[in-house]
């Protein structure tokens, strides 16, 4: 998030967090799978995590200017689409003259949630009763959902209200 505009009344920059996350949750199971008796089936582990939260808090702005960012005024309260080519109602903020500080407040919308899942396929080998080798699958990211950063908040630029960056990874395996 930028400085405040107006750095005589800092009352107005008041608001959640840059890293504000209201709800979040991760769950994670560890099972013992057990394939059969046979040297290759046996001691095997399925692993998994899954995190999801809700978006992160941003704020509007009207450009910036010496790292300030200059706040619009926020004429209604409607929700936007919620899309990648539209997040948020533009048409609730109204561009004010330079030298004037806009009433909108930091950090008053939030940008899309975050979901993950990964899992890890392991298989233990005992080589001697001192020495164990591991053998491990990882697939991050499972389902290769696509999580989206905020979007672009100035709403005096052309890309306004779109969200053009990832907040995660496509789907990446190791072995």
């Amino acid at each position: 998030s930028p400085r405040p505009q107006n750095t005589g009344d800092l009352d107005a920059w008041e608001g959640p967090g840059d890293n504000d996350i209201r709800h979040r949750f991760v769950g994670s199971v560890i099972a013992n799978v057990p394939l059969g008796r046979h040297a290759i089936a046996r001691d095997w582990l399925v692993a998994g995590i899954l995190t999801a939260h809700t978006g992160r808090p941003f704020t509007v702005t009207q450009g910036s200017l010496e790292g300030a960012g200059w706040l619009p005024n926020r004429v209604a309260e409607t929700e936007g689409d919620k899309t990648v080519d539209n997040w948020f109602n533009v048409s609730d903020f109204q561009v004010v003259p330079a030298g004037t500080f806009g009433n909108a407040g930091r950090n008053i919308l939030r940008g899309p949630g975050w979901m993950t899942v990964d899992l890890s396929l392991q298989r233990r080998i005992e080589m001697t009763n001192r020495l164990a080798a591991t053998l491990r699958y990882d697939v991050f990211n499972l389902t290769n959902r696509t999580n989206f950063g905020n979007p672009n908040v100035d709403i005096t630029a052309g890309n306004r209200a779109t969200i053009t960056s990832l907040a995660g990874d496509p789907r990446s395996m190791q072995f």
